[in-house]
C-alpha cells in the first residue's frame, strides 16, 4: 500500500496547495485525534450537516447513530457525503486583522457510505469508538437489541487529503516595524479530573485513565 493517497478533483487543495497533505500517516493521526467530524450532504435538494463521534479502523472511518435519524437514514441509502474534522493547534495574533489566523490541522474526506449489519462487526466498531475516545474503560457487552438499534455507517478512505497551516505570523513586511505585539496562542484539549457517577456502588474508585485524561 502507498504511504500517500492520490489526490483526485475534489481532494486536491487548491486555495494554498503547499498546506496540502496527502500523507497516509498524516492523515490517519488527525482523524485519531479528532473527538467530532461533522458529516455533510444534500437531501432533497437542501444542505445538511450533522456532528457526530467518528472511529478509524485501518482505511475505514464509522459513524453511528438511530436508524430513526433522518440524516443519518440518508446517509446510508447513498447519499454522497463529505466528512470534515478541524483540530485547532494554535492562534494567531498578528499585527493587523488580516495577520490574525490559526494554526490548524484538518482532513477533508469523501465518499458513500457502506451500511454495517453484521452485529458481532458492530459490536467491534463500538468497542473500538469507546476505546478511541477513552483508553482502557470498561463497559459491559452490548445486548442485541442495542446493536440492532443501531444504524453503523463505513466510509472507507479513499477520496481524502489533510490541509495543515503551522506558520505562526505572517504579517504584511512593513507591519513588523509597528510597536505592537503578535505571536501565537497555544491551544489543547484539557480534561479535568474524572467525576464519578452519583449511583456509583459504594467501593469503586475513580480509575487512572479517568482522573489523568489526556488526548
Amino acid at each position: 500500500m502507498s504511504t500517500t493517497y492520490e489526490p483526485t478533483q475534489k481532494t486536491q487543495v487548491r486555495r494554498r496547495p503547499d498546506r496540502g497533505n496527502y500523507d497516509r500517516a498524516v492523515v490517519h493521526k488527525i482523524i485519531d485525534k479528532a473527538l467530532v467530524a461533522h458529516v455533510a450532504f444534500v437531501e432533497n435538494g437542501e444542505p445538511r450537516v450533522l456532528p457526530t463521534t467518528i472511529v478509524r479502523i485501518d482505511e475505514d472511518v464509522y459513524i453511528h447513530g438511530s436508524p430513526n435519524n433522518n440524516l443519518l437514514s440518508a446517509i446510508a441509502a447513498g447519499a454522497p457525503a463529505c466528512i470534515e474534522m478541524t483540530l485547532v493547534d494554535s492562534i494567531v495574533a498578528g499585527r493587523s486583522g488580516f495577520g490574525c489566523s490559526m494554526d490548524y490541522r484538518s482532513v477533508v474526506i469523501y465518499g458513500r457510505a457502506e451500511q454495517v449489519t453484521e452485529p458481532a462487526e458492530k459490536e467491534r466498531i463500538i468497542d473500538a469508538l469507546v476505546q478511541d475516545i477513552i483508553p482502557g474503560h470498561i463497559v459491559r457487552r452490548p445486548k442485541r437489541k442495542e446493536l440492532a438499534a443501531t444504524l453503523v455507517l463505513r466510509f472507507p478512505l479513499i477520496e481524502v487529503s489533510a490541509k495543515i497551516r503551522d506558520a505562526g505570523n505572517i504579517d504584511v513586511e512593513e507591519d513588523y516595524d509597528l510597536d505592537l505585539w503578535a505571536g501565537v496562542i497555544p491551544l489543547g484539549v484539557a480534561a479535568g479530573p474524572g467525576k464519578g457517577c452519583p449511583r456509583l456502588k459504594p467501593g469503586i474508585e475513580t480509575p487512572g485513565y479517568a482522573l489523568n485524561y489526556k488526548r
